[in-house]
């Protein structure tokens, strides 16, 4: 019986550890407790009762938090924006956004959000349904915002000049947070750190 030999084609993993400041505020928007819950009981035909927390009090717990405590920002945020954003640069286009979706991993899940202020912005939007009544919505607002990113790549197949540069661009023409550019805000943009 002959043996077959299995030659292993090497992955080449990079890292690179970068920072990038924000331009416009971040707003951290996690999902509503009280929204999910209606949803599931929608879901599974089930009663629910109208939600009657005012905005006052649920702005108080609309903050994603590291394992430490300090308020911080999904890693989650960075990968999806990359992703978006890898379609505008011309050298990543002959792999399309799979080259950015399964060749990077942006590593943490909540990471450390650094500021140096923080408020809270009040905006009006509409209701769902028919009569789409006014409802206020209540944000916390970061201003002068920087993170530190991990991102680890397949080194055949991107450069860490494509990812850096996917990264400036999903600053500028994506963003990250509620009301980032994508969604016609124009809060959450963020240019990478280049000193």
């Amino acid at each position: 019986m002959a043996t077959e030999t299995i030659n292993l084609k090497k992955l080449e993993l990079g890292i690179i550890k970068i920072k990038v400041n924000g331009d416009s505020p971040y707003l951290p928007e996690p999902m509503d407790m009280a929204v999910l819950e209606r949803y599931n009981s929608i879901k599974s035909k089930k009663s629910y009762s109208k939600d009657d927390i005012s905005e006052e009090e649920k702005v108080k717990a609309k903050f994603y938090y590291t394992e430490d405590g300090e308020k911080g920002i999904p890693a989650r945020a960075f990968y999806n924006s990359m992703i978006r954003a890898s379609s505008y640069l011309f050298e990543i286009k002959q792999g399309g956004m799979r080259n950015i979706k399964e060749g990077i991993t942006v590593t943490g899940d909540i990471l450390p959000l650094k500021f140096k202020k923080e408020r809270v912005i009040v905006h009006w939007g509409r209701t769902s349904g028919m009569k789409g009544s006014p409802r206020k919505i209540m944000r916390n607002a970061f201003e002068d915002w920087s993170v530190e990113l991990i991102i680890q790549y397949n080194k055949q197949n991107l450069s860490a000049e494509q990812i850096i540069n996917v990264l400036n661009w999903a600053g500028f023409h994506i963003g990250v947070g509620g009301f980032r550019k994508e969604k016609t805000g124009n809060f959450g943009s963020f240019h990478v750190d280049f000193k």
